[in-house]
């Protein structure tokens, strides 16, 4: 929990300032807003991967140490679906930038539900 403190407290000006990319568009000519604002969303996203897959991995198996292990994969997915927009990346792939972009997000969404849908299974004592 300190952790989480910690980071909010890191993170909190960069987060109040990601919603204001579109009405400081006019001012914000050289995108640093939305710079600051997207490698935020990664770092942010990188570091809750790894305190999933890592706990996931504290379980030593289980039901709930597989359910986090297979959460945990999904949002990795994900963020490497979020990595494609950077900017140097979006220009090198072009057009399969997108693609990849969609195709990782569909997979790690689709990790994410199976994982939901094991933990409900157990839940409910199936």
């Amino acid at each position: 929990m300190k952790y989480f403190a910690l980071l909010s407290s890191v993170f909190l000006p960069t987060i109040a300032f990601a919603g204001v990319t579109d009405t400081l568009l006019v001012l914000d000519d050289s995108g640093l807003f939305s710079s600051i604002s997207l490698w935020s969303m990664l770092i942010v996203a990188f570091v809750t991967s790894m305190m999933v897959w890592i706990g996931g991995r504290h379980m030593r198996g289980g039901v709930l140490g597989r359910v986090l292990t297979c959460f945990s994969m999904g949002m990795t997915l994900i963020f490497f679906g979020a990595t494609t927009e950077v900017s140097w990346i979006r220009d090198t792939l072009g057009l399969y930038a997108k693609l990849v972009h969609d195709s990782l997000f569909i997979v790690g969404y689709i990790l994410m539900g199976i994982a939901a849908s094991k933990l409900l299974k157990v839940i409910k004592g199936e």
